[in-house]
């Protein structure tokens, strides 16, 4: 089995050149009439027209590997965990950062969309977190079923 690769990385597309005319072969000076240069030698036989240009290679460099391993995707899990937990931290703070905004900006009109804005980023947030625990929830079974799959193909082949 080849070595994991990033599935972040092994269809990352990059910009190519516009497709444009391909430069031919330089076109031979025409053949001159035996004798007529002075040497007298037969005329020079034309090369042969050179081979299409080579594909280039893929941005990754061999066919992309996307097999990943369930450690991989445990770990992934965790990174969505984490991110998730960042998140549901920051509540505090925000809630701190806009009453302390209200109580400085006392007589001010935008005062009163402050708690619209709040409102918000609360159902914003709370989207966003439930994502990214669906999304840990999903890479977990997916690295239990990797699992049960190599365990299965295993016990097939002992």
């Amino acid at each position: 089995m080849s070595e994991p690769v990033d599935p972040r990385l092994a269809y990352a597309t990059v910009a190519e050149p516009s497709p444009g005319p391909t430069p031919g072969p330089t076109p031979a000076p025409p053949p001159s009439d035996p004798g007529s240069d002075g040497d007298g030698g037969p005329s020079p036989e034309p090369s042969p027209s050179p081979n299409p240009s080579p594909t280039p290679p893929a941005p990754w460099g061999t066919d992309p590997d996307v097999g990943v391993t369930s450690s991989f995707l445990r770990r992934r899990a965790d990174d969505c965990e984490t991110a998730s937990e960042i998140i549901r931290k920051t509540r505090g703070v925000a809630e701190d950062a806009n009453n302390d905004l209200a109580r400085a900006a006392g007589g001010w009109q935008f005062t009163s969309s402050l708690d619209e804005l709040q409102g918000r980023w609360e159902a914003l947030n709370n989207v966003v977190v439930q994502r990214l625990d669906q999304a840990a929830a999903y890479f977990r079974l997916s690295a239990d079923a990797y699992d049960a799959n190599e365990t299965r193909t295993a016990s097939q082949f002992s």
